[in-house]
């Protein structure tokens, strides 16, 4: 059986894969309490959009200085 992180950044990769447009911890956080139920699920959020970004498939959008978002990196370097 695979353990709570694995299961979410699994979910998580899958957004990632289909979502169109800025992903913000927001919408990562609906995504879990939708999938895996209720509860307090920013801080989970926040640390697997970091792993995400660490592990290149995300880049940090703060082009706007009061909302961070995050952009899926294409090959060679472009963002959607």
């Amino acid at each position: 059986m695979r353990n709570p992180t694995d299961a979410r950044l699994t979910l998580l990769r899958a957004l990632v894969r289909d979502y169109q447009g800025p992903i913000t911890t927001r919408v990562v956080q609906k995504l879990y309490a939708t999938r895996i139920g209720p509860g307090q699920w920013q801080g989970k959020a926040r640390q697997d959009l970091a792993q995400l970004v660490g592990e290149g498939l995300l880049r940090v959008d703060d082009s706007d200085p009061g909302r961070r978002c995050f952009r899926l990196v294409q090959p060679y370097g472009t963002t959607r």
